[in-house]
């Protein structure tokens, strides 16, 4: 599986958000991180999700095995942008990955070519720099325990997020 996955928010609605993720990020640490999270702080973050207004879309890439990590990056990154595009999302900030961000801006470029993508910007910033990220974090993480058997912190968010399973 290659999970990747947005969390849509309105502009007027933003600044608050993200002042109430800054409060949930562990001290010391740079930015709010789902995996490095135990079971309580997990719940905490859920149920400060839930008072929030936004959309979450999740694009879950089922791979063969013997596909490589940067190709099945790839496969799911273009099905998540289309799916936004489709609900007219004009920017889309990825988290950078330093030196590998050159990747994600060459398959956009190719997307752009081939007229997949139009009319939508596509940036990277660092995850420490936007709260936001942390938010898409958590719910690739939610929907990642929740296919493996856990669905207790998706079930709260469930009328929030969309999944949407892409095989190739």
């Amino acid at each position: 599986m290659y999970i990747l996955g947005a969390v849509i928010v309105q502009d007027d609605v933003a600044e608050h958000f993200r002042s109430r993720l800054h409060g949930l990020k562990p001290a010391g640490a740079s930015k709010l991180h789902w995996t490095e999270s135990d079971g309580s702080h997990r719940l905490q973050v859920v149920r400060q999700l839930a008072l929030h207004e936004w959309q979450g879309l999740v694009v879950v890439g089922v791979h063969e095995p013997s596909v490589r990590s940067e190709r099945r990056r790839r496969l799911t990154l273009e099905r998540l942008l289309v799916e936004l595009l489709a609900i007219e999302v004009g920017a889309v900030v990825l988290e950078s990955r330093g030196p590998a961000d050159r990747s994600d801006r060459a398959h956009v470029d190719a997307l752009r070519a081939r007229r997949v993508l139009r009319g939508v910007r596509v940036d990277h910033t660092p995850g420490a720099a936007e709260p936001l990220l942390w938010a898409a974090d958590a719910v690739c993480g939610l929907v990642g325990r929740a296919r493996r058997g856990e669905p207790q912190y998706l079930d709260v968010l469930l009328d929030r997020v969309v999944v949407v399973e892409h095989r190739r």
